[in-house]
């Protein structure tokens, strides 16, 4: 890898990391830069300011294998494989924590809020059908990031057991078979 590439994929691993951890508007180019290891002008070089750099990060952000289900049930499988293997202990934040950083902000919350419906909400509906139930199984999704990476509940089961599974399948279930107004 030459040293520009390098210089490069540093910046945007330590800005996906800061950005989507701490959220945009907090985060400085100068922490981005010293957290890298380089120059502050070389994130306008190879980015074209931060907005640039924050948009870099955004490209497969939500690139997931779950899109490509067919059913309801291949969803709900494909997503608990997803959840119940997903690394835990790595210093890079998910795209969950990524909305729940940034959804609010002011620069880049509608940019935000928009690439979270294209990219995770209109095909989720595609595959389930119904924008109610659609937006309770994100619900389930998020929620469960919430309370396993944020709140961190004392009480709720680990991933690597059998109760994270049984209990993710029931809440992604409730959500499927909900019955109630759908407008």
């Amino acid at each position: 890898m030459t040293k520009a590439l390098n210089t490069r994929e540093k910046l945007l691993s330590h800005g996906r990391r800061l950005l989507w951890s701490q959220g945009y508007s907090p985060v400085s180019l100068r922490q981005i830069a010293k957290a890298a290891d380089v120059d502050v002008a070389l994130i306008s070089r190879y980015f074209g300011g931060k907005m640039g750099l924050f948009d870099a990060t955004l490209v497969d952000a939500f690139d997931d294998p779950s899109a490509l289900a067919t059913s309801p049930q291949q969803l709900m499988d494909m997503m608990t494989q997803l959840f119940v293997s997903a690394p835990r202990a790595c210093d890079e934040p998910s795209v969950v924590r990524m909305i729940l950083s940034n959804a609010h902000d002011d620069d880049v919350g509608e940019k935000v809020r928009n690439l979270t419906h294209d990219s995770f909400y209109t095909p989720l509906l595609s595959i389930i059908g119904c924008p109610a139930r659609t937006a309770l199984f994100m619900s389930v999704l998020l929620g469960i990031s919430v309370v396993e990476k944020t709140i961190k509940l004392p009480d709720y089961p680990a991933p690597s057991t059998a109760a994270y599974e049984a209990q993710l399948r029931h809440m992604m279930q409730a959500a499927l078979s909900y019955s109630g107004e759908t407008q």
